[in-house]
């Protein structure tokens, strides 16, 4: 029971989107090894349960090395892999937007009117509502040159103003695997390395959403809206799978 239905949630969780390798090494290394180095047997034996081949995942090294975003090293005849000093800091600076709980995010907004159109802002971290204007979460800064607003409330077209139906459609699809996968997995105990691909795929298929939009909250949205229904069976799936010890996981 307890293989079928680990790998029944990790078919699931992939099905929800393609997997591109360097993606989810970045995944790896930001939940499982954020601070410590990764040797090549456990990463093998994670990424190989995640599905993924040896020549792929080597590929993928090569590009995160180039990309300055992971350091590799030997010791005797194992490979250690780590995250660079620029590969903490931008793990470090996503970290809140994944693993915020539902009490710690989508406290509030703002809007900022832009001084001209041609002023863009990043759309991971600000919604277009009209022509200049924009809404943010209430702890992002507000561009330069931009005015900030403060809404009174939230009006109930504003969510389908703001909202891309692949987004809203992504959330929903997620959403879904996330209750099964908690109904599923209820109860089951799971291997370290089995437990180490579940969060892996969890946190990787949550975290393309998570950081496309700004965190906003659930006033703002409509009601089919599942983003915050997602961080909390996130929270709660992690905290029932927590992070097992890296040296536990390549003796499964």
């Amino acid at each position: 029971m307890r293989i079928e239905a680990h790998a029944g949630a990790i078919g699931a969780l992939t099905d929800l989107g393609p997997l591109r390798v360097w993606s989810v090494l970045v995944t790896v290394f930001g939940d499982l090894a954020p601070d410590v180095a990764l040797d090549g047997p456990t990463l093998s034996a994670i990424m190989t349960a995640i599905g993924i081949k040896p020549e792929a995942t080597r590929v993928a090294l090569h590009r995160l090395r180039s990309d300055g975003w992971i350091v590799s090293e030997k010791k005797g005849r194992t490979s250690l892999h780590s995250l660079t000093a620029q590969g903490q800091r931008d793990s470090i600076k996503a970290r809140p937007r994944i693993y915020g709980t539902p009490g710690d995010m989508g406290g509030g907004a703002h809007a900022v009117l832009m001084p001209d159109a041609a002023n863009v802002p990043d759309t991971a971290l600000f919604s277009p509502v009209a022509p200049r204007l924009y809404l943010c979460a209430h702890d992002t800064p507000v561009p330069e040159g931009a005015m900030q607003l403060q809404p009174m409330d939230f009006p109930e077209w504003l969510g389908a103003q703001i909202e891309t139906d692949a987004l809203r459609d992504a959330y929903k699809s997620l959403h879904a695997v996330l209750l099964d996968i908690e109904t599923e997995l209820a109860g089951v105990t799971l291997t370290p390395l089995e437990t180490a691909v579940l969060r892996v795929m969890i946190v990787h298929a949550w975290r393309r959403l998570a950081l496309k939009h700004p965190d906003l909250p659930r006033a703002a949205h409509s009601t089919a809206w599942r983003g915050h229904d997602c961080r909390a069976l996130v929270t709660k799936l992690l905290t029932d799978y927590p992070r097992p010890v890296l040296d536990t996981i390549k003796a499964a």
